[in-house]
């Protein structure tokens, strides 16, 4: 019994020393609760920084076998040193501001190391000289670096965001001048547009503007579907056919066709275009004279009806393309190659296929015959299957292409380009588009480009180039070097290039987003391409600066209207607000910046 008294008394003794502290006064923490809290913000830092690997003992741990994780980044144990910079009694920061401690130390070295080395660098009196003639040297090479901007005092005041909203308001203004008096009778049209009972004998390309501007304002129904349509024209393009009936479309092509319709494009085309349409083209075929079909989005559309309608339509329709028809199969592959070979009744010029489930079994049938012996432009866009063997199968006994759309199949490799200058024997090839291939290499590509090589054409004159999207590491100036000089070098009556440069050859459309070409890409383009660039995008290109860019934009002609500088953020105010076309109004700097409400707007 005593002994449970004299516990009792003891407890309550402790309790009574508690409650008698001061509640102000700051809780210490022992010695290794305080290291093992800095161990932790060390290890959860390392989200947040990435110090340089430092050598370090052992953390003195309570039990290191015990302890579940490594103590830090890099997966060491450290003994918490003693410094005069830090005192014993700081508390734990966070991970935080412990990461951010570490990024300034790792800079605070590195600002040392560099002016130990400035201080034991060894002077000459020679030196200041020869830097000089170095920078001359680099001056003479590259002409960019003595470009500047011409920045006026207006437009040097106030801070970034104010600047960029003048540049937004200085395009809206230039965009806000005095509208066509062809825009104002359409603009009045279109918002007429139920009052509208027929167009008339009017252009296809008014009939297609006024489609775009119904379709722009969600007017696109119908009623006005059906006030479009009328005897007589040529070309039915309608760039988005989700309010279009089956029904509606089927009435129309049985007014159209016998009437002379010899285009027919029809984007998002899901719900109208099916096995109704189809027979309707089909039992028209003796009165059709439909050239050219452009089918986007028709999942109604089924294998064999493709087939069927390409039978019916193959005498006169020569340009063919298919978008995102997930139906299609190896009929439709048969029915185009027996229709356009050689004991056929078509000839097939152009032939573009996007983003359709066609096995390689379906892509290799039409290589079986000679069906692409015509053809002037392929395109096979986002094809999973296509790779090197069918490429090299579908150019071969093809002489005359002069475009070539393989963006997206990534399955292609360094092999397909071998098979591209192979049958540019004529040197037609104008255009080359190979988004988003990243099996192409750096080595396949110069080769691509280089002129001279035994058993091989002159790589082609270009007017149109798309290197977007490939690896970074493969798009490079001496690529670009390459691509610019063939495209513009003088070539013999055999095609062979010779070493001068032509005054009208040249690039036309640039496309090299998210490549590593630096200013000097843009120096060849000024050299080789002054009078027929026209569109440049080099949006996510991280090395362009504002030096390369303006000393473009002051050297190449007016012709020159669409730079796309997506993603580069090293371009500002010296080229935005300084370059010689800012009061130009066509001239497009195309780019983004996200303002208040998350809303994009053009710099």
């Amino acid at each position: 019994i005593k002994v449970h008294i004299s516990a009792m008394v003891r407890r309550s003794s402790r309790n009574i020393k508690t409650s008698n502290e001061d509640p102000g006064e700051e809780r210490v923490l022992p010695e290794d609760v305080r290291r093992r809290n800095r161990a932790v913000a060390e290890r959860e830092a390392s989200r947040l920084a990435r110090p340089e690997r430092r050598k370090i003992g052992g953390l003195e741990h309570a039990s290191k076998q015990k302890s579940a994780v490594l103590s830090t980044p890099f997966g060491y144990h450290s003994t918490i040193h003693k410094s005069k910079e830090v005192d014993e009694n700081e508390e734990w920061c966070g991970p935080f501001s412990v990461a951010r401690q570490m990024i300034a130390k790792r800079e605070e070295a590195r600002r040392e190391r560099e002016e130990k080395e400035e201080e034991n660098k060894e002077s000459h009196p020679l030196d200041d000289i020869m830097k000089e003639v170095d920078n001359e040297h680099k001056r003479k090479a590259h002409p960019s670096l003595l470009w500047k901007g011409k920045i006026s005092a207006e437009q040097s005041e106030g801070n970034i965001y104010s600047k960029r909203q003048k540049r937004v308001q200085a395009q809206k203004s230039n965009m806000g001048r005095i509208s066509t008096l062809f825009g104002l009778c359409v603009d009045f049209v279109v918002t007429n547009f139920e009052h509208v009972e027929a167009l008339g004998n009017v252009d296809s390309s008014i009939r297609r503007t006024v489609c775009n501007e119904l379709v722009a304002i969600n007017k696109l129904d119908g009623a006005a579907f059906d006030v479009l349509t009328e005897a007589g024209m040529e070309s039915l393009e309608i760039i988005d056919c989700a309010e279009v009936t089956q029904e509606q479309l089927t009435k129309s092509l049985d007014l159209l066709l016998p009437a002379g319709l010899r285009y027919l494009l029809l984007h998002h085309s899901g719900r109208c275009f099916g096995s109704n349409v189809v027979n309707t083209i089909c039992k028209m075929s003796s009165k059709s004279k439909v050239f050219a079909i452009s089918i986007a989005g028709a999942y109604l559309l089924q294998d064999i009806d493709a087939a069927l309608m390409l039978d019916s339509l193959a005498k006169n329709l020569s340009s063919i393309e298919f978008k995102a028809c997930p139906n299609l199969g190896p009929s439709f592959c048969k029915g185009l190659s027996n229709n356009y070979s050689s004991c056929g009744s078509g000839h097939l010029l152009e032939l573009s296929l996007e983003d359709l489930q066609l096995s390689k079994e379906n892509l290799l049938s039409l290589a079986e015959t000679d069906a692409m012996r015509n053809l002037k432009s392929l395109a096979l866009r986002n094809i999973e299957k296509a790779d090197d063997e069918i490429v090299t199968k579908l150019l071969e006994g093809n002489e005359s292409l002069e475009s070539i759309d393989l963006s997206n199949c990534f399955q292609i490799t360094d092999d397909s380009l071998s098979a591209i200058r192979l049958a540019n024997k004529n040197g037609a090839l104008r255009s080359l588009q190979l988004s988003g291939l990243k099996n192409l290499t750096e080595v396949g590509l110069e080769t691509f480009f280089t002129p001279a090589i035994q058993g091989l054409p002159s790589p082609p004159m270009l007017r149109k180039i798309d290197l977007s999207s490939c690896d970074h590491k493969i798009v490079t100036d001496n690529l670009l070097d390459l691509v610019c000089k063939a495209s513009s070098m003088k070539r013999d009556q055999c095609g062979e290039i010779s070493q001068q440069l032509s005054t009208i050859g040249g690039l036309v459309n640039v496309k090299i987003d998210g490549s590593s070409c630096s200013d000097t890409t843009m120096e060849c383009l000024v050299s080789t391409s002054t009078s027929s660039l026209k569109e440049l995008s080099i949006s996510f290109a991280p090395n362009i600066t504002d030096k390369g860019l303006g000393y473009l934009v002051s050297n190449v002609g007016s012709q020159l209207r669409k730079i796309h500088i997506w993603g580069c953020a090293q371009i500002g105010e010296e080229f935005l607000d300084g370059h010689e076309r800012i009061a130009d109004p066509d001239l497009q700097i195309i780019g983004a910046w996200i303002k208040k409400g998350n809303a994009v707007s053009l710099k």
